[in-house]
């Protein structure tokens, strides 16, 4: 019959590997949420402009490009995440630097996307 102290290893053990897999999920979501905004700006640079022959295409291209940059940022930012996650340190950050950058940067394209939308015709 296996020790008390044994059984703490043990629950320590299982906790780490469900933190390190948590980690990773998460790691995975900013890299699909990146790659979705991505998809986001070759759609509004590429094809918005193909379906109205009449409107302006740079703006839509420039909002593209915001797209992917930002969706480059995200993809950045979750592989810095992710590394902090997996470094098993107490003094550690639990946010890399640059998120706000990227929330403001969110807000921004919303608010771009909002004004190249409305102003569209």
């Amino acid at each position: 019959m296996p020790t008390s102290q044994e059984n703490d290893e043990a629950r320590t053990s299982l906790a780490a590997a469900r933190t390190t897999l948590a980690g990773e999920r998460t790691q995975l979501a900013w890299v699909r949420t990146g790659l979705a905004s991505i998809a986001v700006g070759i759609g509004l640079a590429r094809v918005v402009p193909l379906l109205d022959s009449g409107a302006l295409a740079w703006p839509y291209e420039v909002l593209g490009v915001g797209y992917c940059a930002f969706g480059l940022g995200l993809i950045f930012f979750g592989v810095q995440r992710g590394k902090l996650s997996a470094e098993h340190h107490v003094e550690k950050p639990a946010v890399p630097a640059g998120g706000r950058f990227l929330a403001a940067g969110g807000v921004v394209l919303g608010i771009a996307t909002i004004l190249v939308v409305a102003m569209a015709r």
